[in-house]
């Protein structure tokens, strides 16, 4: 009897054993899928930040919806039509071209493919857990790097020289550019004033006035835009132009609008694939203020109306 009562109580404590191990399986799977939801919450964030860093400044409100419903269904993108995406975000199929059209891609399959392929890029480092601070640093010092050097390959020396003298022979320069560029042509204005040119930067919000009676006074602008294609530099831009000044663009992009209308170009290499949202978008703005540097440091060079002689 005593035997049979002991084999009872084992069998109700594997039981329970059974019973414990059953409920904290299943607690581990809701957290686990709970993580799983926040990561892929993560990245699609991630994904959408990456690329309004790059083409953010040329991209609508409208146009901003659509790419984050397109990026919110990232799973089920393949079968998401044009017509539901416009659909869905009360737009017409024309801007979704659109949008397409300003990421530099041929048509919808193509935003959806690359959109696609960014997001699974991400999910896979995720998945490798390369977080390091160190291994991060080390990604983007070597981007930086074979970044910089290629901008420096690119560059005309004949364009350099014109600028030097374009800049020695103006009284008054102006410098424009909109997003993370406002910053960058902010640091050239002062970099600059300090060797005493008369720089001064164009104000987002001031009255139109106020920008013509500064034009007046200005021989050259000095545009920074990476896509060449942001609205608010061009049309400053082609104000300016009319008004006679010398338009100099400082963009990653010789064939764009800004490019076009601009008397001289100075490159800054950065990716062409818009969607290409690797550390190269990172490191292109720092390549953006040290070749700024590398402009300062040419004309402190040269004594003005001389030929420098230089090498790049």
């Amino acid at each position: 009897m005593q035997e049979l009562t002991w084999t009872i109580v084992q069998v109700c404590f594997l039981l329970l054993q059974s019973i414990i191990f059953q409920i904290s399986f299943l607690v581990f799977l809701f957290y686990n899928r709970k993580n799983r939801k926040e990561v892929v919450a993560s990245m699609k964030r991630l994904l959408l930040n990456k690329i309004l860093s790059t083409v953010g400044d040329t991209i609508n409100d409208t146009e901003y919806t659509i790419l984050a419903d397109l990026i919110d269904r990232i799973n089920e993108l393949q079968n998401y039509s044009i017509r539901e995406a416009a659909k869905n975000n009360f737009v017409s199929t024309s801007s979704v071209s659109r949008l397409c059209a300003k990421l530099g891609l041929s048509g919808y399959s193509e935003l959806k493919f690359y959109l696609k392929n960014q997001y699974d890029s991400l999910d896979a480092n995720q998945d490798k857990g390369q977080s390091s601070i160190k291994n991060t640093a080390y990604i983007l010092a070597d981007s930086f790097k074979e970044g910089y050097e290629k901008t420096i390959q690119q560059i005309k020396e004949a364009d350099v020289d014109s600028f030097i003298q374009m800049l020695s022979e103006s009284k008054q320069i102006g410098v424009c550019g909109s997003g993370i560029s406002e910053i960058i042509a902010n640091y050239f204005t002062q970099r600059f004033q300090i060797i005493g040119k008369d720089a001064w930067l164009v104000n987002v919000s001031a009255p139109g006035g106020i920008y013509m009676n500064q034009l007046e006074k200005s021989q050259m602008m000095v545009v920074f835009s990476r896509s060449g294609e942001s609205s608010y530099p061009i049309s400053k831009a082609l104000i300016a132009k009319r008004q006679g000044v010398k338009i100099v663009a400082i963009t990653s992009n010789r064939e764009s609008s800004l490019g076009k209308m601009s008397d001289i170009i100075l490159p800054i290499y950065g990716s062409r694939e818009p969607l290409d949202v690797s550390y190269s978008i990172t490191s292109y703005n720092a390549r953006a203020v040290l070749f700024v540097d590398l402009l300062l440091q040419l004309y402190m060079e040269s004594a003005p109306g001389e030929s420098s002689g230089r090498k790049l």
